[in-house]
This record gives structure tokens, C-alpha cells and sequence, in this order.
């Protein structure tokens, strides 16, 4: 008879060790306020999100076999759970008419699509109860025999061989029978910028770097064909083990261009956790969690953890005691975890910090480094950003070394599959000519996201949107419970993977600050810029600064050109004092 696998379930820390028991975490509402001083949400009308918090694993209980039977399973030590401070507990649920269903973000059962509470230790799928992890476990060997009979074939020979022991990237016999001119063709064509000392050239296919067959997979199943520019070269620079600063555009694939490498490098190593990823806000944080497990699908061992404000800390807390090798965090909540010394950074060999422009933009600077501090030294860095700023260059020079730098894109410019529509329009008709837009056929295409510059201006919008449009509206900003957030962030976004879309900006002089940098970006897009502000004063004025500035950057270059020139003028101010 077939019997089922342990699933993994928590245990009180004091008790005896033979009663099978799940703990049942109640969120309190301080654990469901948003950690504002640290994880600052982003004030928009929309973002996306993605799912997964966290969930419980197993020990020893008896469940229904499929023949209806029970069956026992062995259970793991108490010494591996965690500091029990709430004292419910009840069974692991036996059949999933008893689960509740689930909150946005959380786990869903792969089976019936309720509360996934539970791992199955066999295949790391969320399951609600004993019942649905038995059919679970069905499913997946019908499975596997309908593949042994349509590809018998297959099924008679050996085996697929395990895992190797280690992985080292090393160029494919492709790559290295291109000329250096066809290597640099190939990324001025693609417009990858590198610079650093004794870079790896680019890949053109993911099967240039050997990965296991369980990866290859998995992209091809989450739509990775073909690798995209900043891919092509981060990749291979990551997987060698080197200090990366890399800029691109939103969309360009940057999320899987550093995932890669995390996976490969905490997908060898003992000691847990491995890797660990920091993100700005929340959202992003869930959003690359949910592309990292869909990469990581099948691989052993491979288990991430979900560390962000917001939501409920205790099963968070419980989920970094199951081995996991992939931290996924925001600072604030990481910081918090480490000062009460729930966590051991000792093991981690590569870490990511995403869209550190924002990072640093929102704050948290001190925070990044004071995490960087429990580390030791042998780990490699990743630096992303959008862009490059002199604050991201000095942070670099702080963490890396010896880094490569790598930039894809036109710097600064708005992304290519997004049309840019710049209007004038004055404060008291701002209203009425977004109604017009989004009546508008031709450019309204929903999704839509509207940003404002005030939370209860963002509600009031929404609020007249849709009494007047009669279209579905709704606000999200950092006065939003987590709750409620997640049950909007379920729009998409443009400008991602090669979606289209449309981006039209309301100026007026109130933005006369902005002038110049909305026309210098703008404009090589091909997008027609208002007359009120090519004719600005502001636009001129603002241009006017930014050359003189820029010409007295240039006259402080020292170059073969110049330099007898400055030797002059030294010697001659020198001379006169």
C-alpha cells in the first residue's frame, strides 16, 4: 500500500516529544502593523506583489493513508524547533474540509486551494492537511508513471545521476571560439557596458553554463528561452564568485540575472543559511521569493525564507529553523531577528542587495551595513540599481572588491516598451482630463495606475474615479493595513519582460523643478514634449546649469591633453604668492 511521507509540523519546546501537534499562530494586530521606520512601503496607486510568507514543516504523527488507514511516519528531534511564546497548539489537520482558506500572500494548497500550513517533506509543495498531502503524493506518482508509459524508453534506462558534488563555471567551447571583435560586436550590439579587470565574456544561451537539467527546466517553464542583455553578462561574471555593481532597466530581467548565481552558489553549500537577498520594500521582497522557489523547483534542499515587516514574526521565525538556504529580507525585520539572535549569518557566501538606489533613497544605508557586519568576510557581493548615482558609487567602493561593473540600457532613460506622453495641464483640470483619458478607448487599456503625491489624495481620487467612471478603484499607500495591500496587488505591471504600455505625465509649472530632467529623459524616446515647457525659463535655466557644471567637471579631468596646462597654472599661482 502506499503510504504518504512525515509532514513536517511544529512542536512546543517543552513538551516530551512524542505528541504530534501543529501550533496554530495567532497574528496580533502589532505583528500586522506596517514597520514604517524601517520597511517603508512605496506610495503608489498600484504595485505588484506575489505570494508566500511562510509556513510550518514536521515531526512524527499518525494520518489516513489513501486506503483510508492510518499510518505512522518518524518524527525529528524537539531540539530542532523553535522558542515557543505562544502556547495553543492543536493536531495537524487530518482532512482539509477543516482548513480555513487562505489570506492573500499566503501559502495555497496544491491540491484543493486552501491555507497551505504545511510542507510535504517530499516534495516541498504547500498542503492544508494529512488528506490532501496523501493525494498529493498520488498525483505525483501517477504522474511519474504516466511519463515511465509514454516514454518507456526513458523509463528503462538508468537513472538520472545525482547532483555533482561541486559546480565551477567555466566558458562553453562556443563562447570561446568567438573573436575578441565579434565579443565586442556582440555587446555593443546589445548595449552591455563592462567594465573591470579580467571579465568573462557574455553567454548567448542558458545552456552555456551547465546548469543542472532541474534548472534548465524550470526557465524554460517560467518563460526563459533566451537570456536578455543584462543576463547574458551578469551571469557568468556572478557565477565565478565576483563582486558585481549592475544597472538596467526595469524589465530587462535583472531579478533572474542575479537569482542565478544565488542558486548555483547556495545550491553547494552545507552549512544553512547561504545566500541571502535585500530588498527595499516588501512587495519585492514576495516577488522575488515567488521567482526564486519557481527556479528552484526540484532542486534538493533548496528552501527559501520570507523576512519582512508587517506580517505575523513567529512564523517567520519558525521557517529559518527548517535549513533554509536562500534568505529573502527587508533590513528592518532582518535587523530585528538578528538583535534577538534568531539567526546565524555565518554561513552566508553571496549576498544581494536589490534596487539599492531605492534602498538608500528610503534610509535604510545603516541598516544594510549593520546586517553586512554579522557576516564574515569570504562572501561575494551584488550590488543592483536602476541607476548609478554618486551615493551607489560610494556605497560600492564600501562593499566591493574588485568589482565588476556592469550597465545595459541607456543610463537614466525611460524604459523602450513604454510610450512616453507628456501633457501640460494646470492643477484645477487635472481631474477632469484624467477622466477623459480614462473614457478614452484608444488609451485606456486596464490595468491602470495613477500616482499622487499624498495618501488622502490617492483615496479621494479613487473615490471619484469610481463614482464618476463607474470603473472598479482602489488606493494603496504605507496607511493601508498589509492585509489590504496584498488584496490589491494583484495588477500587473508594464515594462516588464517586454510587455508594452503607456505612461502619461500632468505637468504644470508646480513641476518647474522637474523641467529639465523630464526633457532630457524624454525626449530621445521620440515622444512630442508641450510648447509651455520647451518655452520654460525653468527649462532653460536648469539646462544652462547642468552644462556650466558639467564643463567645470570636465576642466577638473586631468588628461594627457591638459595636463601641462594645469602644471602651468600650478606653477604660476606658486610663482605669485
Amino acid at each position: 500500500m502506499f503510504v504518504p511521507r512525515s509532514l513536517k509540523i511544529k512542536r512546543h519546546a517543552n513538551g516530551d516529544g512524542k505528541s504530534c501537534v501543529a501550533k496554530i499562530i495567532k497574528s496580533d494586530p502589532e505583528d500586522l502593523q506596517l514597520d514604517k521606520s524601517r520597511d517603508a512601503p512605496v506610495d503608489a496607486l498600484v504595485t505588484e506583489a506575489a505570494t508566500t510568507p511562510d509556513r510550518h514543516s514536521s515531526e512524527s504523527c499518525p494520518f489516513p493513508s489513501p486506503g483510508g488507514q492510518l499510518a505512522e511516519v518518524h518524527s525529528v528531534s524537539p531540539e530542532q524547533g523553535v522558542k515557543d511564546s505562544h502556547p495553543s497548539e492543536e493536531p495537524v489537520k487530518s482532512f482539509s474540509k477543516t482548513q480555513r482558506w487562505a489570506e492573500p500572500g499566503e501559502p495555497v494548497c496544491v491540491v484543493c486551494g486552501r491555507y497551505g500550513e504545511y510542507i510535504c517533506d517530499r516534495t516541498d509543495e504547500d498542503v492544508c492537511s494529512l488528506e490532501c498531502k496523501a493525494k498529493h503524493l498520488l498525483q505525483v506518482k501517477e504522474k511519474e508513471e504516466k511519463s515511465k508509459l509514454s516514454n518507456p524508453q526513458k523509463a528503462d534506462s538508468e537513472p538520472e545521476s545525482p547532483l555533482n558534488a561541486s559546480y565551477v563555471y567555466k566558458e562553453h567551447p562556443f563562447i570561446l571560439n568567438l573573436q575578441e571583435n565579434q565579443i565586442e560586436n556582440l555587446k555593443q550590439q546589445l548595449g552591455i557596458l563592462v567594465q573591470g579587470q579580467e571579465v568573462t565574456r557574455p553567454i548567448i544561451d542558458f545552456e552555456h553554463c551547465s546548469f543542472p537539467e532541474v534548472l534548465n527546466h524550470n526557465l524554460k517553464k517560467s518563460g526563459y528561452e533566451v537570456p536578455t542583455p543584462i543576463q547574458m553578462q551578469m551571469i557568468p561574471v556572478g557565477l565565478l564568485g565576483r563582486d558585481i555593481l549592475a544597472s538596467a532597466d526595469t524589465g530587462s530581467g535583472k531579478t533572474a540575472a542575479f537569482l542565478l548565481p544565488v542558486i548555483m552558489r547556495a545550491l553547494f553549500e552545507s552549512k544553512t543559511p547561504s545566500a541571502l537577498i535585500l530588498t527595499p520594500t516588501r512587495e519585492l521582497a514576495i516577488q522575488i521569493e515567488r521567482q526564486a522557489k519557481e527556479l528552484m523547483s526540484g532542486l534538493p534542499r533548496m528552501k527559501t525564507v520570507l523576512l519582512v515587516g508587517g506580517l505575523p514574526l513567529p512564523p517567520q521565525l519558525y521557517r529559518l529553523q527548517q535549513h533554509v538556504k536562500v534568505i529573502i529580507a527587508t533590513p528592518g525585520r532582518l535587523l530585528d531577528i538578528i538583535k534577538q539572535s534568531s539567526v546565524e549569518l555565518c554561513g552566508i557566501k553571496i549576498v544581494v542587495v536589490d534596487e539599492a538606489d531605492t534602498m538608500l533613497k528610503m534610509g535604510f544605508q545603516q541598516q544594510v551595513l549593520d546586517i553586512l557586519e554579522n557576516i564574515p568576510n569570504d562572501y561575494q557581493t551584488i550590488l543592483v540599481s536602476a541607476t548609478i548615482p554618486t551615493s551607489i558609487e560610494q556605497l560600492a567602493n564600501q562593499l566591493l572588491h574588485n568589482p565588476v561593473r556592469i550597465i545595459t540600457g541607456e543610463k537614466n532613460l525611460p524604459c523602450a516598451n513604454v510610450r512616453q506622453i507628456i501633457l501640460w495641464v494646470e492643477d484645477p483640470a487635472k481631474k477632469k482630463k484624467l477622466f477623459e483619458i480614462l473614457n478614452d478607448k484608444k488609451l485606456f487599456k486596464p490595468p491602470v495606475l495613477v500616482f499622487v503625491d499624498c495618501k488622502l489624495g490617492a483615496d479621494l481620487l479613487s473615490e471619484a474615479v469610481q463614482k464618476i467612471t463607474g470603473l472598479k478603484s482602489i488606493s494603496i499607500h504605507s496607511e493601508k493595513s498589509q492585509i489590504e495591500r496584498k488584496n490589491i496587488l494583484k495588477v500587473g505591471r508594464v515594462g516588464r519582460l517586454g510587455q508594452n504600455g503607456t505612461a502619461i505625465t500632468f505637468i504644470n509649472n508646480n513641476s518647474k523643478r522637474l523641467f529639465w530632467d523630464i526633457a532630457k529623459r524624454v525626449k530621445p524616446t521620440g515622444s512630442i514634449l508641450p510648447p509651455q515647457l520647451l518655452n520654460s525659463p525653468y527649462l532653460h535655466d536648469q539646462k544652462r546649469k547642468e552644462q556650466q557644471k558639467d564643463k567645470q567637471t570636465q576642466n577638473d579631468l586631468v588628461t594627457g591633453a591638459n595636463l601641462m596646462d594645469i602644471i602651468r597654472k600650478h606653477d604660476k599661482s606658486n610663482s605669485q604668492k
